[in-house]
């Protein structure tokens, strides 16, 4: 007996990509406090071979890269017109994450994009560094774009963080607001919390269980038994000119040994030794750029 049409126990189901995340060694303008300086000097010639050895890894149809810098990508041009180039010639899906200083001229509009801010003021972005004017030209564009807006909450009060959910909903952001915890080093607990139910809501926020994980790691020191997207559907790869290295997830809390050097066979594992970390990657299989 054939049996037609959706069976009556089965939940929806949606096809996402897979995703891989390239991060090129590089320098940074600006100075953020709770980051590392950055200085590199940027073969451009030798990146470019190295981002498109590991782009061509992956059939087009299949895959969301997110493209960034340890550092800012947005100082090289060349660097994003060759992934500009690669989307036009063979129908990539790829992602730049920037701090924004250098928008307008750093889009090309064949990228999605991804944009780090901390607030819509300069006292909410005073670690960064950034002006009043800077603030409101990255928001300006980031509305405009549709873009993530990735905003590491360091201890922001409630007030602000209300404001700036406001002020997005006032100007009609269409795009995604992902507040993360400021990262704490070597899988020590998180230092600040912030509390969902205070929270003005919008539809551009990350979903509530979000919130309720970042409450237990930190109340507990560490993660439950939830697990991170990256962990189900990532991998990351670092590039410094010609070389290239691989690791699942490059949480502070990862051991060195899970390094991969060269451009190997992606390893997975049937657990990871995650620490207190909780950012982007947690609900990324939700996002409607990883639709497939």
């Amino acid at each position: 007996m054939q049996v037609s049409g959706a069976l009556p126990w089965a939940r929806p189901v949606r096809q996402v990509r897979k995703y891989r995340n390239i991060v090129i060694k590089a320098a940074c303008n600006l100075r953020c406090s709770y980051c590392e300086l950055k200085k590199a000097k940027v073969d451009i010639a030798a990146t470019n071979r190295s981002i498109g050895r590991i782009l061509d890894r992956f059939k087009p149809g299949d895959t969301l890269f997110r493209v960034e810098a340890d550092g800012e990508i947005a100082l090289y041009p060349a660097i994003l017109d060759y992934l500009v180039d690669r989307v036009r010639q063979d129908d990539y899906r790829i992602e730049i994450l920037t701090n924004g200083t250098r928008l307008p001229a750093c889009v090309r509009p064949e990228l999605g994009w991804v944009i780090s801010v901390d607030g819509h003021t300069a006292a909410m972005n005073h670690a960064r560094g950034l002006t009043q004017k800077q603030v409101d030209a990255i928001l300006e564009h980031g509305v405009a774009l549709a873009a993530d807006l990735q905003c590491v909450y360091h201890g922001q009060t409630i007030e602000e963080m209300n404001s700036f959910i406001d002020e997005l909903s006032r100007r009609g952001f269409t795009g995604r607001l992902h507040i993360l915890p400021l990262l704490a080093l070597a899988g020590r607990p998180l230092t600040v919390h912030l509390d969902y139910d205070l929270l003005h809501k919008a539809p551009f926020l990350e979903r509530e269980e979000y919130f309720r994980r970042w409450d237990y790691i930190y109340q507990n020191g560490r993660r439950g038994d939830f697990v991170c997207d990256q962990i189900v559907n990532g991998f990351n790869y670092y590039v410094v000119g010609d070389t290239i290295e691989m690791v699942k997830c490059d949480c502070y809390s990862s051991p060195r040994a899970l390094t991969i050097k060269g451009l190997e066979d992606e390893r997975e594992y049937d657990s990871f030794p995650c620490g207190t970390c909780l950012s982007h990657q947690e609900f990324n299989n939700s996002r409607p750029a990883m639709d497939a």
